[in-house]
């Protein structure tokens, strides 16, 4: 997450993880004297974050930009707990220090590390933030290949699991049960944050907003005027520049996860930066893997989660718990590609 580190996950999960291009429709065709939106950008978490936003009735232009700017700033201080790139966050206190005991978390902290243990359960433990010995060990920390022995797998899922991760809401403590676990947020922290400032945004009367972290996770508070929605597309994985399909958004989140990009390439095999955390599997035959939900916290899970679990798990996953949807892309090269939609197709 770190701007710093041009090398650091958080970057390439930037740059590579996700896929998607945002078109906003400011205005009805039938009525160009609806008010225009205030667009403000800031960058944070290695990334550029974008907030479109119509003002409340009587909100003058003024207000309305002072209160985006807040909800960077925000951003920028959860950054500052989250981010293990930060030396002196609170997260990088917790990997040097919860496997000699219990340590003090702030709020916020708690907060992401419930909902993220909540999630892994939900998703058979392939959503997990404790990754972070898989990342190094295939050298996505600095920026370079390596394809793992069995013995290298074994000895660095040892250390991963948030099953290995305890948590004390009352006592606002966490602790490792294994030494030399990492947390790692890149697959969750743009999506909490998000939620975040949504709900800063809604206590402060706004109901009309597209926030973008990056490409990789959207989140759509109610509508453009005179608008069913916002108009999101998803980017083809293979093709860059072009879309592969075209979403209405309303009052939900959409996040993609992938395995293109500029990946690290070893002996003429790129190596996927999303990893099976139980099995330490980088090649999963999804290319990438899109998630409808009603927060971005649970969209950037599910990208992650169902990307490696295909297509039947996230039909089940979708089909048990109301309101969510998928659209993946089989990892098939070629004019033939068929994507497979799971729910109800939200178009134009």
């Amino acid at each position: 997450m770190a701007q710093h580190s041009p090398l650091c996950i958080r970057r390439i999960l930037a740059q590579f993880a996700a896929a998607l291009c945002v078109c906003i429709s400011a205005t009805s065709h039938s009525d160009e004297t609806k008010p225009a939106p205030l667009v403000r950008t800031h960058r944070a978490m290695a990334t550029e974050w974008s907030i479109t936003a119509y003002p409340r009735e009587g909100q003058s232009v003024e207000t309305l930009g002072a209160l985006l700017d807040e909800v960077f700033e925000g951003v920028d201080q959860l950054e500052s707990v989250i981010s293990e790139w930060k030396p002196d966050s609170r997260t990088s206190y917790v990997n040097n220090h919860a496997a000699e005991g219990p340590v003090r978390v702030p709020a916020e902290l708690m907060d992401l590390l419930v909902v993220s243990k909540e999630l892994y359960e939900r998703t058979g433990g392939t959503f997990d933030v404790t990754v972070g010995p898989l990342s190094k060990l295939y050298g996505f920390y600095e920026g370079r290949g390596h394809v793992p022995t069995k013995e290298e797998l074994s000895e660095a899922i040892a250390r991963v699991g948030m099953n290995k991760v305890t948590l004390d809401r009352v006592a606002g403590t966490v602790r490792f049960e294994t030494p030399d676990m990492r947390l790692d947020f890149g697959g969750v922290g743009k999506g909490f944050a998000i939620d975040r400032a949504v709900a800063q945004l809604q206590a402060r009367g706004i109901t009309r907003a597209l926030l973008n972290a990056g490409t990789s996770s959207v989140y759509a508070m109610g509508t453009p005027p005179g608008e069913p929605g916002w108009k999101v597309h998803v980017r083809h994985p293979y093709n860059q520049g072009e879309s592969m399909a075209t979403l209405i958004l309303a009052d939900e989140s959409l996040s993609t996860s992938g395995c293109y990009g500029n990946l690290p390439e070893v002996d003429g095999v790129r190596i996927c930066n999303i990893f099976d955390p139980r099995t330490g599997e980088a090649r999963h035959g999804i290319m990438s893997a899109s998630a409808v939900a009603p927060t971005a916290t649970e969209t950037e899970a599910l990208g992650k989660a169902f990307l490696i679990l295909g297509a039947d798990a996230a039909r089940e996953y979708c089909e048990q718990n109301a309101g969510r949807r998928a659209f993946l892309v089989p990892e098939a090269p070629g004019p033939d590609i068929k994507p497979i939609w799971i729910g109800p197709e939200k178009g134009p």
